[in-house]
C-alpha cells in the first residue's frame, strides 16, 4: 500500500504563506529583477534599431532592385548572413543583459558557396531571424512606450496632493479629470500607489514577451533540434560499429599475418629442431636459436598489437606520457605541446591517443614530411587535438580506412573532425572532442554557439 500523507504534507509546507505574498507585492517596486527588466524594456528599442539599421537597410536594397533579379540575388544572400551576424550580438546581448541563453537555429551548410547560400535562403530559421529584426524595433518601441507611461503616470499620482499644493492654479489638470485639493487628490495618491505596486509587474511581463519574441524567432526549434540530434546519434553510432568492424578485420589481418605466421614457423624450427638434437646438435642448436628469435618478433607484434588496442602507459600515466611515446617512434622529429589541467573521461583520452598515433603514423609512412607537431589543448569544454606537419599533403579521408575510422570515432563521441591536406601540404588533422556539460557544446537550447564554420 503507498503511503500518500508524504506529498499532501509537502504540498502545504510549500505554499507561501499571505504575509510573504504581501511582501514580496510591496517589495516588487524594488526588487532586482524589477529593475533588470525595467532596464530591460527601457533599453531595447534602442539597440534594437541600432543593431536592425543594417538589416533595414539592405532589406530595402534588395528590395528596390528587385527588377534586376541577379543583383537582387546576390543582395538577398547578403541580407541573410547580415541577418545571422546581426541575431549572433543579439543572442549575446540578452545573455548579458537578461541572463538567457538562446541556441543559434543554424546548420552548417554543405558544398561550395552557390550550394551553401541555396541551403540559407530555404533554411526556415534565416527567415525567422529576418522577421525578428524587421519586428523587434516597433514592437521594443511600443512595449518601452508603455511601461514608462506607466511609471510615469503612476509616480504622479502618487505625488498628486504635493503637486496639486504646489500648482499656482490650486488643482491639477490630467486628460479627463480634473484634480482638486483634498479628497480628490488623496484618491489620486490611493489610486497611483495601486499602479505603483502593479507597475513592477506588468514591466516584467512586457520583458517576458519581448524574450518570447525572441526566443520564437531567434532561437531553434526544439523539435528540429531534437530530430537533427537523434539523426546525428544514429549516424555517429552507425559509424561507430562501422569503425569497429573495421578495426577487427584489421586486428584479425594482423594476427593472420604476423604473429600467427611467426608462431607456425616457430612451431616448424622447433620440430626441425627436435628431429636434429640427436643427430647433429650444432644444427638443432641453430634452430633453436632460430625459434627463439621467432618468438621474440612474435612477442614484439603481439606487443604493437596490444598497444595499439589501449597501450598501458595511457591508463597509468596518461595522454602526455602516451604521446610522447609515440612521437619518439616516429622517425622524424615531433613536437608534442599539451596543456590540459587535468585528466579527461578515459574514453575521450583513448580517442585523443588514436587520433595522435594513426596521424603520426600517416607523417612516418606516407608525408614525406621533415617535422611534425602535436598540440593538445582544453577551451570551452572542448579538448582539441590537432596533428600538422610539413610533407606533401593530399590526405583525405575517404582515402583509406585509418582516417575514415578516426573520422567515426570522433563523431561517435559529439566530436568534430576536419582534415586539411592541400597538395604540396602543410597537413593539418583537427579533431574536437566534448568534455564539457551539454550547454557548452552548441547544441539544444541552452547553447549559445554558432556552428563550427559557415
Amino acid at each position: 500500500m503507498v503511503d500518500t500523507s508524504t506529498p499532501a504534507v509537502e504540498q502545504t509546507s510549500d505554499r507561501r504563506s499571505p504575509g510573504a505574498s504581501l511582501a514580496t507585492v510591496l517589495t516588487a517596486p524594488f526588487a532586482p529583477r524589477t529593475l533588470q527588466a525595467l532596464v530591460h524594456v527601457t533599453v531595447d528599442p534602442w539597440c534594437a534599431l541600432l543593431l536592425s539599421l543594417p538589416i533595414l537597410a539592405a532589406v530595402a536594397a534588395t528590395v528596390g532592385t528587385l527588377p534586376l533579379i541577379p543583383l537582387s540575388g546576390v543582395l538577398l544572400v547578403v541580407t541573410l548572413a547580415a541577418s545571422r551576424v546581426v541575431g549572433y550580438l543579439e543572442r549575446l546581448r540578452l545573455g548579458a543583459l537578461c541572463g538567457i541563453t538562446i541556441s543559434s537555429p543554424h546548420r552548417r551548410p554543405d558544398g561550395n558557396w552557390w550550394q551553401r547560400s541555396w541551403q540559407r535562403l530555404r533554411a526556415a530559421a534565416a527567415w525567422k531571424e529576418l522577421a525578428y529584426h524587421l519586428l523587434h524595433p516597433p514592437i521594443a518601441g511600443l512595449f518601452a512606450a508603455v511601461v514608462v507611461g506607466l511609471w510615469a503616470l503612476a509616480i504622479s499620482l502618487t505625488a498628486m496632493p504635493i503637486y496639486v499644493g504646489a500648482s499656482p492654479a490650486g488643482r491639477a489638470q490630467l486628460p479627463g479629470w480634473t484634480v482638486n485639493p483634498g479628497a480628490e487628490a488623496w484618491a489620486a495618491t490611493a489610486l497611483g500607489v495601486v499602479m505603483l505596486l502593479g507597475a513592477p509587474w506588468a514591466t516584467r511581463g512586457f520583458s517576458r514577451l519581448s524574450i518570447g519574441l525572441a526566443n520564437g524567432l531567434l532561437a531553434g526549434d526544439e523539435s528540429d533540434v531534437l530530430r537533427r540530434r537523434v539523426t546525428t546519434l544514429e549516424a555517429s553510432r552507425a559509424g561507430l560499429v562501422d569503425a569497429a568492424e573495421v578495426e577487427r578485420r584489421r586486428i584479425e589481418r594482423d594476427l593472420h599475418d604476423g604473429a600467427q605466421q611467426r608462431l607456425v614457423a616457430l612451431a616448424m624450427t622447433l620440430g626441425l629442431a627436435k628431429d636434429k638434437l640427436d643427430s647433429d646438435p650444432d644444427v638443432a642448436r641453430t634452430l633453436v636459436d632460430e625459434a627463439h628469435a621467432e618468438a621474440k618478433a612474435a612477442l614484439t607484434e603481439l606487443r604493437d598489437l596490444a598497444r595499439g588496442l589501449h597501450p598501458p602507459v595511457l591508463t597509468d600515466r596518461g595522454l602526455e606520457a602516451a604521446a610522447a611515446g609515440l612521437a619518439s617512434r616516429t622517425p622524424i622529429p615531433v613536437e608534442v605541446d599539451i596543456r590540459l589541467a587535468e585528466r579527461p573521461a578515459r574514453s575521450v583520452e583513448s580517442a585523443a591517443y588514436f587520433v595522435i598515433s594513426e596521424c603520426l603514423t600517416n607523417v612516418g609512412r606516407h608525408s614525406d614530411a621533415r617535422r611534425a607537431r602535436v598540440l593538445v589543448s582544453e577551451t570551452d569544454g572542448w579538448l582539441t587535438v590537432s596533428v600538422s606537419d610539413d610533407g606533401a599533403g593530399g590526405a583525405d579521408t575517404g582515402g583509406g580506412t585509418g582516417l575514415l575510422g578516426l573520422a567515426e570515432r570522433v563523431k561517435g563521441l559529439d566530436g568534430r573532425f576536419m582534415v586539411t591536406s592541400p597538395p604540396g601540404g602543410p597537413t593539418v588533422v583537427r579533431a574536437d572532442l566534448p568534455v564539457g556539460p551539454q550547454e557548452h557544446r552548441g547544441s539544444g537550447h541552452a547553447a549559445n554557439q554558432e556552428s563550427w564554420s559557415s
